[in-house]
């Protein structure tokens, strides 16, 4: 038996526990990284290999700008970097990635192959916890200040005796609408992943004996019903092909995992064999995973029980230390064999703060949670399961532990008397919490300045867009008062045809939601016009820093569209009662007062509503916004972007010589998605950072940039200007969210 000692242990290598360790090791902790398996990752390795997804749910939030900062966004922009060249297959990709960021860290100790079996628990803290290496069979006795269950079961909660839920929660249990009416032991299963490819020729395939004849099970007559959400493709993977609810996931594990794999072999039986998928004829069955991804089984209690009513009110935390935003997304009880739909999809309309209050254990003052484990109920884990929200949680708990050690408190002291300190901290690493400056006040003390400004227009037309639906523009705007706006129109008629348009306002300035009509206008279209047409407005701006502008259904006219769109400005398609056919679990539902039930803005990523000419005009991405208070769109874009030809400068000039020990450039790394599979074309790529002091000038040259958030070591005294000279891109306009002093 080996004794070890660290200041923080973190159990579980998963995306949570990779976050909480790196967040702890860069805080000067030293560090204990335990994983069961051989690679890291968790649901996201090269082991299960389930894509990493959160707030921004596939880009479909309707906060847009949803994809959380932070170590997460860290992640993804490290596989990007990668992944430039193709020289990468997914599972090795991943691996180096993750492995990358733990051995750049010297504060971390990681320890693969090995597991957590038992805890000692005195005084209501963790005083060792045993694991043992499965390989060599070597025992480890560690002891540490802090330790962190990232474990997805919650191994080393459980062995200290923490207060656990398993199961649905009934209604009355917090009160929950879509919770069942009573209390049951069902949970959302695991899947199993699996590859095809084409081979070029044809190619047979002989199914091993254990494989299910799925062509006679029920499941299978139902599988291609789009409501259900269960499909059957040659490209496999498939998430719906999922067992293990029914049962108990953790101690019946393996006989999940190989009812699964009789699923998948017998699948592609199917596919392959039964004549009713002839596009298979060349496909072989490239790769099954090893293991299948688990989404639910312990919920460890905490202070606070985040709940299916927090979610949707958006409630407000005092605590709040990280964000979710993937709808709550509950799977069926019994997965593939369940006559319900695969999941049900309760929209969340914009991310939602997760308090800190949920992310430790009640029951004990040293023990943190991060991942699917926290203190949720059944219906709240289908949001805050997915693991770039996970990886949020565990960076949010990895930066407490430095609280809880330096002043020698729990973690629900630190809660109470460091809340603010904690969020501050976790703000300067660019971790995403709603309501809470990213920009240190002593930015205040700057004024900007820039050798271009890009115009907020969207004017390069590509295309248009028939009034078949009803149809708006949001727009992010600088001034309290907008008076007027051209959009350009076309009128296929020869007569003259009447546009209305309606104004609506709404409340929550992190996410593009209408609430409420507050003006509607009828303009006259001559026939057969084809031009802009200035547009009344006269309207305040909503709480959320918005107006939104709709217009009617009108066969008769059309909108001119382009591919891009600027930052602030989003078209959206309205549903009334009348035309939601093509509405769906991705559909966002309104306020009966807006006169519509869902909005979209999927369908018009590439179709944009041309505008220009706002009158005042709104410099939304003038030099100031690179040292407004936020680092994200929040009520406006808060991102300077220049006009025209690369290189273009930023130049921040002080008021009055401060001081600083480091600098900080959050850049765009383009939010509303989640795809990791090359670098943002928004993103800047080569820069020059310049800084006047009294000590004289620091230079710093970057070529080949990946990171959104990149913080420099300066020591610098009585700093009296800072350039940023922009050099060029990943291959777009660029711009810079903020700089940062601390």
């Amino acid at each position: 038996m080996k004794k070890l000692y660290f200041d923080v242990t973190v159990a579980g290598g998963g995306i949570a526990g990779i976050c909480a360790a790196v967040a702890a090791a860069r805080k000067g902790l030293k560090v204990l990284l335990m994983n069961d398996r051989s690679v890291l990752g968790g649901n996201a390795s090269s082991e299960i290999g389930i894509a990493i997804s959160g707030a921004s749910h596939l880009g479909l939030n309707p906060s847009i700008y949803a994809r959380e900062g932070g170590l997460i966004e860290e992640i993804r922009l490290r596989m990007a970097k990668y992944a430039i060249g193709g020289g990468y297959d997914k599972g090795a990709l991943l691996d180096a990635v993750f492995f990358d960021l733990i051995y750049e860290n010297k504060n971390i100790t990681l320890f693969l192959n090995t597991t957590v079996y038992s805890c000692e628990v005195a005084e209501r803290k963790i005083t060792q916890c045993y694991a043992r290496h499965t390989i060599s069979n070597e025992a480890y006795c560690i002891e540490s200040k802090i330790y962190v269950d990232a474990t997805g079961n919650g191994i080393l909660a459980h062995e200290a005796g923490c207060t656990y839920h398993m199961g649905r929660e009934g209604k009355e249990e917090y009160g929950e609408t879509w919770a069942p009416d009573k209390a049951d032991k069902y949970t959302m299963g695991n899947t199993f992943y699996f590859e095809t490819c084409d081979c070029g020729q044809e190619v047979t395939f002989t199914p091993p004996e254990f494989a299910h004849k799925v062509g006679d099970m029920d499941f299978i007559k139902d599988i291609h019903n789009p409501k259900n959400f269960r499909n059957i493709t040659v490209k496999g993977a498939h998430w719906s092909l999922e067992y293990g609810g029914q049962v108990d996931v953790i101690y019946q594990s393996e006989d999940v995992d190989l009812e699964l794999r009789k699923l998948i072999y017998g699948i592609w039986d199917y596919i392959k064999n039964s004549g009713k998928y002839p596009e298979a004829k060349n496909y072989v069955l490239k790769r099954i995973y090893t293991r299948s991804g688990a989404r639910e089984s312990r919920r460890f209690m905490g202070d606070y029980v985040l709940t299916e009513n927090d979610i949707e009110n958006k409630r407000s935390f005092e605590d709040a230390v990280c964000i979710g935003g993937w709808p709550m997304d509950v799977h069926a009880n019994l997965g593939i064999y369940d006559s319900a739909p695969a999941s049900n999809f309760i929209p969340v309309t914009g991310i939602y703060n997760i308090p800190m209050g949920s992310l430790y254990s009640k029951d004990l003052d040293n023990l943190m949670l991060a991942g699917r484990d926290i203190s949720v109920s059944h219906i709240a884990l289908g949001s805050t399961r997915v693991m770039a929200t996970c990886g949020a949680i565990g960076q949010a708990v990895g930066t407490a532990a430095k609280y809880c050690i330096e002043q020698e408190l729990s973690p629900r002291e630190v809660t109470k008397l460091y809340q603010k300190e904690l969020q501050r901290t976790l703000a300067e690493d660019d971790q995403t919490i709603i309501g809470i400056s990213n920009i240190s006040p002593v930015m205040q003390k700057f004024t900007a300045s820039a050798t271009s400004e890009k115009k907020y227009e969207n004017v390069k037309g590509t295309g248009t867009m028939k009034l078949a639906y009803d149809y708006g523009l949001a727009f992010m705007l600088e001034t309290e008062h907008l008076n007027s706006v051209k959009v350009r129109i076309r009128n296929h008629s020869a007569e003259a045809k009447l546009l209305r348009y309606k104004i609506l306002t709404g409340s929550h300035k992190e996410t593009f939601l209408p609430e409420k009509v507050i003006k509607t206008y009828d303009t006259s279209i001559p026939g057969e016009y084809d031009g802009w047409v200035r547009l009344a407005i006269d309207a305040d701006r909503g709480k959320d820093g918005k107006l939104y502008l709709i217009f009617e259904k009108n066969d008769a006219l059309s909108l001119d569209t382009a591919f891009q769109r600027p930052t602030g400005a989003i078209t959206l398609r309205m549903h009334t009662s009348e035309n939601c056919g093509e509405c769906n679990h991705d559909s966002i539902p309104l306020n009966k007062d807006t006169g519509y039930l869902f909005f979209e803005h999927r369908y018009e990523r590439n179709r944009n509503i041309l505008f220009q000419d706002m009158v005042p005009e709104q410099r939304v991405f003038s030099p100031a916004m690179a040292l407004s208070p936020y680092t994200r769109p929040y009520g406006m874009p808060n991102l300077w972007i220049g006009e025209g030809e690369f290189p273009q400068t930023l130049t921040l000039t002080a008021e009055e010589p401060v001081d600083a020990g480091k600098i900080a450039i959050t850049f765009d790394s383009f939010l509303e998605g989640e795809n990791a599979q090359n670098m943002p074309d928004c993103l800047v790529r080569k820069y020059e950072l310049t800084i006047h002091s009294k000590d004289g000038i620091i230079k710093k040259q970057v070529q080949d940039n990946w990171k959104r958030y990149q913080v420099f070591d300066i020591s610098a005294i009585e700093i009296r200007k800072i350039e940023i000279k922009v050099i060029s891109s990943w291959g777009a306009e660029a711009g810079i969210y903020g700089v940062n002093l601390f």
